[in-house]
């Protein structure tokens, strides 16, 4: 059901709103952290199982929907990834005991205390004064830089703009990539680089090493591959990027000369290019030089030798008027966090309206925070799919849809698997990025995004992808059916 929306009319009538308002704040309760979690346990065996409830249709799995094989994961990819990360985990245990300690150590206070605030009964218990000044992002992440972007709305603009940026190349190519295949996609991108590698382009490429495995069964099987064919380039230098303590490279990153960068949602798999909704950027001016910091400091973590940079700063330099100001902001394994606190700190600051998307949307914190933000007189609107390529999870956004719903927030079912990344606030903040609204991207894995302030811009992005989707969606007006073994589901979000 196509469901209209008036782009003058992006929020709810702001009379009474003052500049100060009121927020919920979490606190962690350690105390109460068995009690939640046996209340949490009881409650999700024991919910509404028998409730009749209708489903919508953009909630009902066609046949060949995504989850039932993009990519299907088979047994012995899983034995390999699971000894491919046993294997770096031990490793980095005997040479860095330290470093493993902190990542298990450090990981597993944050996932109790994160879980015992969602879980808690009365972990929304007191109130804060919230000041409205400044940008909704919050001084999270890099220093502020102007910045030239081009909008790649879809994911065929997202693929092309890759591979006309490759042949663009006349010194470098840096690459980061999480999920690449073995398909006319993948192989298309690989043999732009092949051919740029071979006119005397220097090609480095790091590649999520267990990413690897699931896109390509044949890795499993000990077969070659098309990057084991483009490893043997000349100027091509290859890297699987290991995943010790299950922490993995989520990142989608392509730097060409040192004077522009490509990020976003999109994978080089031929299943997001024909079937899957992504949303990317080309970026120009000071951050590209942040972005490739990003990639220089990953290259030196697996060993490789540093390579001297390239940067003009002329090249740098944007001419004419920048679209808008951005921070670089991340998730890494070393504590940093600015991609979490900027979307809370956004969504804590909106006075007017917020708008995400995401297929992959399981933090309950941010669940808790837009509700909140919504009874404070914001218009939330979130789109959303039960079509994803994680079965687990499409039964999880049910729930945080209902969720949503109960707290007045507006739910929009997209009609396939959405892949975006994405949110933007009263017209004037917006974040793209590699990262997900889930444990993994938001405190677990390496991801790399752009905290975004600038009303032309923002406006374009509501325009090109939040207000387009959500015409495309259909909205939720009753609740959907509790998922069936909610017990199940509720453990592996412990996870994700």
């Amino acid at each position: 059901m196509a469901v209209s929306v008036d782009p003058d009319k992006r929020g709810l009538p702001v009379e009474g709103k003052d500049s100060m308002s009121k927020r919920f704040v979490f606190q962690d309760g350690w105390a109460r952290l068995a009690l939640a979690l046996g209340a949490g346990a009881i409650f999700a065996g024991c919910a509404g199982h028998k409730i009749a409830r209708v489903l919508p249709p953009n909630a009902v799995q066609p046949a060949g929907a995504s989850f039932e094989g993009d990519p299907k994961i088979g047994t012995a990819q899983k034995i390999r990834i699971a000894r491919d990360i046993g294997a770096d985990t031990f490793q980095l245990s005997i040479h860095a005991p330290l470093a493993s300690a902190m990542h298990f150590g450090g990981r597993f206070v944050e996932r109790l205390s994160v879980r015992a605030v969602e879980l808690a009964p009365n972990s929304v218990s007191s109130f804060e004064v919230i000041d409205h000044s400044g940008p909704l992002g919050g001084p999270y992440g890099g220093p502020i830089r102007p910045v030239k972007l081009t909008l790649l709305p879809d994911s065929r603009a997202a693929i092309d703009g890759l591979i006309g940026l490759i042949a663009s190349a006349k010194t470098n190519i840096d690459m980061m990539m999480y999920g690449w295949q073995d398909d006319p996609t993948g192989r298309a991108v690989a043999d732009a680089l092949a051919a740029r590698a071979r006119d005397g382009v220097r090609v480095r490429l790091l590649v999520d090493k267990a990413a690897y495995v699931i896109h390509n069964p044949a890795v499993a099987r000990g077969e070659p591959t098309f990057l084991d064919r483009l490893a043997r380039v000349p100027n091509v230098t290859l890297v699987f990027a290991p995943d010790p303590c299950v922490r993995f490279d989520h990142r989608k990153l392509a730097l060409v000369d040192d004077r522009v960068a490509w990020s976003g949602s999109m994978i080089l798999t031929d299943v997001a290019l024909r079937r899957w909704r992504n949303y990317s950027y080309v970026a120009e001016g000071p951050i590209v030089a942040d972005l490739a910091a990003v990639f220089a400091a990953r290259w030196a973590d697996v060993g490789q030798p540093a390579a001297p940079p390239t940067f003009d700063a002329k090249a740098l330099a944007l001419t004419g008027s920048p679209d808008a100001c951005v921070r670089m902001i991340e998730t890494n394994v070393g504590g940093e966090r600015s991609l979490k606190e900027s979307i809370y700190h956004a969504v804590d600051h909106a006075t007017d309206h917020i708008y995400l998307e995401n297929p992959y949307f399981s933090d309950e914190m941010l669940v808790a925070k837009l509700i909140a933000a919504k009874t404070r007189g914001v218009d939330v609107r979130a789109v959303m799919t039960l079509r994803g390529n994680v079965e687990r999870l499409n039964h999880f956004s049910a729930l945080n849809a209902n969720r949503l719903m109960r707290g007045g927030c507006r739910v929009y079912l997209y009609p396939a698997m959405t892949h975006v990344k994405a949110m933007s606030a009263d017209g004037t903040w917006a974040y793209l990025g590699t990262g997900n609204f889930d444990e993994l991207s938001l405190r677990n894995n390496r991801e790399v995004g752009l905290s975004i302030t600038g009303a032309d811009l923002v406006r374009r992005i509501d325009d090109t992808l939040f207000l387009a989707d959500i015409n495309e969606s259909e909205e939720l007006h009753a609740l959907l059916p509790p998922p069936k073994h909610r017990l199940g589901i509720e453990l592996f979000a412990l996870w994700y």
